[in-house]
């Protein structure tokens, strides 16, 4: 027999059958655990699979095909909050979703602690989160999913469907068909709940979309939102140039760092020379360009510019970043401690510790926040060669570290040789409405919008509120890097991010209460 499943999506027991006998073997699923908080309160989740639909758009035999698509879910206050909120007669709680973005799930577990260790105990919901396919363990073709063949079945309609589709089953399956759901989502996870909202608006009461770059996929309204080419790496440069640690002084000073080390690069003793002052494991990890493993760093730091430490990162590391190069600049002498001031930041980013593992994996460079790559680079690579292409640019000349022009001609070549594919952005636009949504013309309704000013992906957000009925919200944090909202409220956060999650909390129990009252 199929392994049997509680109400509450734990596996209980496991029929073991020999001729006509059946031994009950108690058995519990896999668990993905994370700490939350100041005091590092630890919770977990069970991981569970579902049997879910390849093609959620033909009718022919690939209707049929399925794949193992992992999601998690935590139980643990399901109608025992501490200040529950009204819900129909028959739901134990609200359902918070996750909508699950370019990377493993566990990994965006642990960085919600918005809805596992604040608003899931206080209203006493169901945690669920989906993992998008293709990524972490929900790979439709296992280590092949990435062929030219196979990539064709990862778009953010599929995507969106597989979340439907498991959500109308969970809820079906454990007696929660009335219960009212909130979906959330950060970055590509806030598209993502937008788009949710926009083509299943029966399915959730409303949304939270933290730093969701919709305009950035725009085209046609840039002009008229402020956004170019150079927005995103702008923001970059605004964030450095705006410390404590020397305000401009800092960007030219890491400016002058990067022209070190592309110096030293030019020749292989300067290359075995940045290896070695940089902990690499070997020369290869430079890339094609030895520049990029520091300036992939150094774009990276402003969207993880939090107030407190997190991983390797220390609290405010761009601050932090801007301070070592002071430092540094007040006592060198010559490029050569600029290489050193290098590997400090690089050692800093990619958590080398003195005496630890060598750093591995390669400096991607190419277009400002990412795009098209091989299949070795993971799935992003083949979302970049169809829906979320970042037309980006950067130059030396006052737009940055680097000098790269976009040319859709060279990404049309690089996605027609990873895989078969051709980028066509204004499908998107097209298709979802771009910043047709955020302007109140698209229909959609009950959507929260923040986004963090140190965060370069802010460029491309909805920031322009404006009086309607529809149930919009904007929140601006000017002190929030990315999604920093959806992460637990913590004694460092600044003044402006604790206003806005207690603005976003009223306001998604308000629809939650509202919605239950008509149910």
């Amino acid at each position: 027999m199929k392994s049997v499943w509680s109400q509450r999506g734990v596996r209980v027991l496991a029929l073991v059958c020999m001729g006509t006998v059946c031994a009950a073997q108690p058995s519990q699923p896999p668990q993905v655990c994370a700490l939350f908080g100041a005091d590092g309160k630890k919770i977990c989740a069970d991981e569970l699979y579902f049997e879910q639909h390849l093609d959620h758009f033909r009718f022919d035999s690939n209707a049929i095909k399925t794949w193992k698509h992992r999601f998690l879910v935590n139980d643990d206050h399901w109608g025992k909050g501490t200040s529950p909120l009204k819900v129909p007669a028959g739901c134990p709680g609200p359902i918070l979703m996750y909508t699950g973005n370019e990377g493993p799930i566990d990994a965006f577990w642990g960085s919600n602690g918005f809805m596992v260790n604040h608003l899931a105990p206080l209203w006493g919901a169901l945690l669920l989160f989906p993992e998008e396919r293709y990524y972490g363990k929900s790979t439709p073709f296992g280590p092949q999913s990435l062929t030219a063949e196979n990539a064709v079945y990862l778009t953010t309609e599929q995507v969106l469907a597989d979340y439907a589709t498991l959500l109308t089953w969970y809820k079906d399956t454990h007696n929660a068909t009335s219960c009212p759901v909130v979906a959330f989502g950060g970055s590509y996870g806030g598209t993502l709940t937008t788009y949710f909202r926009r083509m299943y608006p029966t399915l959730t009461v409303g949304g939270l979309a933290a730093s969701a770059p919709i305009g950035y996929y725009s085209n046609s309204g840039w002009a008229a939102h402020n956004v170019n080419a150079y927005t995103w790496i702008d923001i970059v440069q605004k964030v450095f140039s705006s410390t404590q640690y020397g305000g401009e002084a800092c960007f030219n000073r890491l400016k002058a760092t990067v022209e070190a080390v592309e110096t030293a690069g030019a020749t292989a003793q300067g290359r075995d020379m940045l290896a070695k002052r940089m902990h690499l494991c070997d020369v290869s990890v430079l890339g094609a360009d030895p520049t990029n493993f520091l300036i992939d760093a150094l774009e990276t730091l402003p969207q993880e510019d939090y107030p407190y430490a997190i991983g390797s990162l220390p609290a405010w590391p761009v601050n932090a970043t801007c301070r070592i190069a002071a430092d540094a600049f007040a006592a060198a002498v010559d490029d050569t401690d600029l290489i050193g001031l290098a590997a400090n930041i690089t050692d800093m980013f990619y958590g080398y510790t003195a005496g630890g593992a060598c750093l591995q994996g390669e400096g991607q460079g190419g277009i400002p926040g990412g795009g098209p790559g091989p299949a070795e680079w993971g799935p992003w690579g083949v979302q970049s060669c169809t829906e979320t292409l970042h037309q980006f640019s950067s130059s030396k000349s006052g737009h940055g570290f680097r000098d790269f022009q976009f040319n859709m001609d060279e990404v049309v070549t690089a996605c027609a040789t990873y895989y078969a594919l051709k980028p066509n952005p204004p499908w998107a636009e097209m298709h979802w409405g771009g910043y047709g949504i955020g302007d109140g013309n698209a229909g959609v309704t009950h959507l929260i919008w923040s986004n963090g000013l140190l965060d370069p992906w802010h460029g491309g957000g909805f920031l322009r509120p404006f009086s309607n009925n529809d149930e919009l919200h904007w929140f601006i944090m000017p002190q929030g890097a990315h999604h920093l909202d959806l992460r637990g409220p913590h004694p460092q956060d600044p003044p402006n991010v604790t206003a806005t999650r207690a603005a976003e909390q009223a306001i998604l129990a308000r629809w939650i209460e509202e919605a239950s009252q008509d149910a």
